[in-house]
């Protein structure tokens, strides 16, 4: 090998592992450090030679990269040989977030891998694209100065196609294999260590500006991704469901806001179930319209004018429709309607507290989230009460208890919003009630109270004792006959 410690990437030499079906490889990665500022529809596009790598290790990292919610763009339907590549896959690469390039000995011997590459190097100068080259059982260095097997691939293109074609082929592979560092590592390791290193890099992408205080989220996205299947050419409907606070509409509009800019046509509809039961369903058939089409102001008569209007204009736009927070079947049809109302690739996505709703509607997938795990729960209340995903020696003591036993996000972040500011009032709190059976109220008010400030609910519970509540300024009067 050549001397490569002082590159400014990263290496990986897989030797033998526990599992006997692994043999000694040589696997390099290589970590670009630009990032893109583009949207983007895929996390990673993986480009590899299937008949080298796609039964072995391609097939693991793709199982460890899904696991962690990376999505990724494979294609299992690739034909090397005698085909060009097609639109559709130099698109995935451009809207790709990430190009996972893995050169195996066979790698240069592929038109198709080679054409991959090529545009891989393009998005990497022209977007930022950022490119993790890995080496398996391929020597970097022969893969940067085309030696042995990868000069034997290229003693038939240069018989088979122009110098300039070759040339492109040939920079595309230098400019990939330029920088990386020497590292030993066995290949489950490997694995692990770098689909880790590549879910870090990724949490700052996987939600818009102003939202990274967002915690547990992106898994919850790409799990809906999938059920959206953007790649199918049909009309899909998702649906969304959970109670209350669960956290439905922040993960809609996460989606939303990643990939409304990739349709001809797009919209956001907030609370409809309540604003529809105050301003009627066509009001929102108006906002529906007025966005989708891009006009200001649109009036309709009726409901009947509503669904006749959006039928004939949608019918021929590809469009991004989120429907937040419905709670009638009524609003779907005046919002929704049929399928054939829109144009190929459309995406209609439903949030929706009732299952059955989603369902009956005829969506295509349904998901249904869950409340935070005990460390999400730690993370979210510790960045909405102290500014920080870890909290203090103290701290601990208190955001414990509380996330032990309340795992929706509107609680935590309602809880929190208590706690900021008042340690020291919040010692005394603990010191003076039992903590359990506290939180255990707390939380129950939380959950069916959503909106009212909880403090506010406990003084008018007569929990007030010790230390008061009341002491607390300027909480607004509990409600009469919750």
């Amino acid at each position: 090998m050549d001397a490569v410690n002082d590159r400014e990437s990263e290496i990986a030499l897989v030797v033998s592992s526990a599992s006997n079906h692994h043999d000694n490889r040589w696997i390099d990665i290589s970590s670009s450090s630009s990032s893109s500022s583009t949207t983007w529809t895929y996390d990673v596009f993986l480009s590899f030679r299937g008949e080298d790598t796609r039964r072995t290790f391609v097939a693991h990292l793709f199982r460890a990269l899904c696991s962690k919610g990376i999505y990724t763009y494979k294609d299992d339907q690739r034909l090397e040989k005698g085909k060009s590549i097609s639109p559709e896959l130099l698109q995935a690469i451009q809207e790709s977030l990430f190009s996972i390039v893995i050169f195996s000995k066979g790698y240069a011997s592929s038109t198709w891998c080679l054409e991959e590459l090529v545009k891989i190097t393009e998005c990497h100068e022209t977007i930022g694209q950022s490119v993790l080259p890995i080496f398996y059982d391929a020597d970097p260095s022969d893969v940067r100065k085309q030696r042995n097997s990868f000069a034997d691939a290229f003693a038939k293109h240069d018989r088979d196609h122009s110098p300039e074609k070759v040339q492109k082929w040939k920079e595309a592979l230098s400019q990939a294999a330029a920088c990386y560092r020497l590292r030993k590592m066995i290949f489950d390791e490997f694995i692990e260590k770098f689909v880790q290193d590549l879910h870090s890099q990724l949490r700052q992408f996987e939600l818009p500006p102003g939202e990274h205080n967002l915690v547990g989220v992106g898994s919850h996205m790409e799990e809906v991704i999938s059920l959206m299947d953007l790649r199918s050419p049909e009309v899909r409907r998702v649906g969304i469901h959970g109670k209350a606070g669960i956290g439905k509409t922040t993960i809609a509009r996460g989606l939303f806001d990643r990939f409304s800019d990739k349709y001809e046509a797009a919209c956001f509809l907030d609370d409809v179930g309540q604003i529809s039961k105050k301003h009627g369903v066509d009001y929102l058939q108006e906002i529906l319209l007025s966005e989708m089409l891009k006009l200001r102001n649109v009036k309709i008569r009726s409901t009947s004018e509503g669904l006749s209007m959006m039928a004939r204009r949608f019918r021929h736009l590809r469009t991004l429709m989120v429907l937040d927070a419905v709670d009638h079947a009524n609003q779907l049809e005046a919002l929704a309607g049929k399928r054939n109302w829109f144009g190929g690739g459309s995406r209609i996505v439903i949030t929706a507290r009732d299952e059955e709703l989603e369902s009956k509607y005829g969506a295509d997938g349904t998901y249904k989230v869950y409340g935070l795990s005990y460390n999400q729960a730690k993370q979210l209340f510790s960045l909405h009460a102290f500014g920080s995903r870890t909290p203090g020696a103290f701290r601990k003591h208190l955001v414990g208890p509380i996330c032990s036993i309340c795992r929706l996000p509107s609680s935590i972040k309602a809880w929190a919003s208590l706690v900021r500011g008042r340690d020291i009032a919040w010692r005394e709190v603990f010191a003076t009630f039992k903590p359990i059976g506290f939180i255990l109220y707390c939380c129950f008010v939380a959950a069916l109270l959503i909106g009212f400030i909880i403090v506010a609910t406990i003084v008018a519970k007569g929990f007030a004792s010790g230390p008061d509540f009341r002491d607390f300024p300027r909480f607004p009067p509990f409600p009469k006959n919750p």
